[in-house]
């Protein structure tokens, strides 16, 4: 795939070519999806604080957090999502509680650091970079939460891309860090996020 057009252009790379895809994902709009009820669950109760939305896309989540009262980080590789995510939450009369950062997830060097201690909650919605979470571990303040969605492999055992972690393993990985899993569950597939796989789910309190 080439970027533009003409002589002495270079062909893209695996990383550019992945979030023009998302681009132009987003750029075709739709409406933004409802927040999972995992998270709206999650939440329930709990005061707001500062929040970190990774993968973030159009602001199915961060914008309902924003709305009541949470400030968001808000992460994506896609500028094009970001720029929706902004364009929505002015809208809602929430944009002074979203913190935009247009940065590639997957890149190496990171693009984007997730400071220790510096969130109360940290959400993490099909999007799969393993490297991530000793990062999303010591991110999250003592007291604070994290919420997670991320696909595994469908029932008959199809993986469906490369972003699917192994049954168990986000159990697992959390169970290690010695938190308080409040939630902790895998099921099939049972909406269009799914695309046909199943999901890990898990919430989890950092302890105090």
């Amino acid at each position: 795939m080439i970027v533009g057009g003409g002589a002495g252009r270079q062909p893209m790379t695996a990383d550019q070519a992945r979030i023009a895809k998302w681009n132009a994902r987003y750029a075709a709009g739709g409406e933004a999806p409802a927040p999972l009820p995992l998270l709206t669950t999650a939440v329930e109760g709990v005061q707001p604080g500062r929040a970190l939305d990774l993968a973030c896309g159009a602001g199915r989540h961060a914008l309902w957090l924003a709305a009541r009262g949470w400030r968001v980080a808000a992460v994506d590789g896609a500028a094009t999502a970001v720029e929706l995510l902004l364009a929505r939450a002015e809208q809602a009369g929430c944009l002074d509680r979203i913190e935009p950062y247009v940065a590639d997830l997957k890149a190496e060097p990171p693009e984007f650091g997730i400071a220790e201690a510096a969130y109360d909650l940290i959400v993490d919605c099909y999007f799969l970079h393993r490297p991530l979470f000793s990062a999303i571990r010591d991110g999250v303040r003592p007291g604070g939460l994290f919420v997670a969605a991320l696909h595994t492999p469908s029932g008959d055992g199809e993986r469906g891309h490369g972003y699917v972690l192994a049954p168990g393993e986000l159990a697992e990985a959390v169970a290690g860090w010695g938190w308080t899993v409040l939630r902790s569950a895998e099921r099939d597939s049972d909406a269009a996020d799914d695309h046909g796989l199943g999901v890990a789910e898990i919430v989890a309190r950092r302890p105090a």
